[in-house]
């Protein structure tokens, strides 16, 4: 496959020169390791769903394992930091910590929505599997260089309090935005007003951080 940079898995994947086979299954696996998770998701119930055979499955990928690397290593290896490299310089062309917590906020979620199902699987796979987690935290470690560049300059500018590192801010808007989504996915019956839930969010997010 192709290592081009991308901002959507989904569309990447549809985009991707390779067998309808294989391209079906990986579809089919992102669908259902989203649903049910990857340890619960059989290749029988791949197969069933992308319309091929168990063998058809096994051609290209050797493993389950394999699958689910097949899904998840793109993703971490281009999609998140085509889109840290992309957002991160961004940040310093706002001077208060409102418009960067707002961009921040904004960006991230429609980031976040745009691959919902590979997020859901990456987040769950980094509790358990020592692969994933391994590459996953390889890449923040290399993207540190580009936080201290651009977001603590910027966060310090606006007036975070002082008592904060990087780290803490990172938790409090990555924590309020995850818990966001996954309650979307988990009570999808429950109606939103996203616009108006991520402004209360910005602000919970301000009033933390500010001195």
């Amino acid at each position: 496959m192709q290592t081009t940079i991308f901002d959507n898995y989904r569309k990447w994947v549809q985009d991707q020169t390779m067998p309808k086979g294989k391209r079906a299954v990986l579809l089919a696996s992102l669908d259902l390791f989203a649903q049910h998770g990857y340890a619960s998701t059989s290749t029988a119930q791949i197969a069933q769903q992308a319309a091929v055979s168990q063998a058809t499955i096994f051609k290209y990928f050797k493993t389950k394992q394999d699958l689910l690397l097949a899904i998840l290593q793109p993703i971490i290896e281009n999609l998140i930091p085509q889109y840290r490299d992309d957002f991160l310089p961004k940040i310093n062309q706002f001077a208060t910590l409102p418009t960067i917590v707002h961009f921040i906020v904004s960006d991230r979620y429609q980031f976040i929505k745009a691959n919902a199902d590979a997020m859901i699987i990456l987040l769950t796979e980094l509790l358990t599997n020592d692969t994933v987690h391994h590459q996953f935290f390889a890449m923040i470690q290399s993207s540190q260089p580009l936080f201290m560049q651009h977001v603590v300059p910027a966060l310090k500018k606006a007036g975070i309090h002082a008592d904060l590192d990087l780290g803490a801010v990172i938790r409090t808007i990555v924590g309020q935005l995850m818990t966001y989504f996954f309650q979307q996915r988990l009570m999808p019956n429950i109606p939103v007003d996203e616009a108006h839930d991520l402004q209360l969010i910005e602000a919970q997010i301000i009033r933390a951080i500010e001195k």
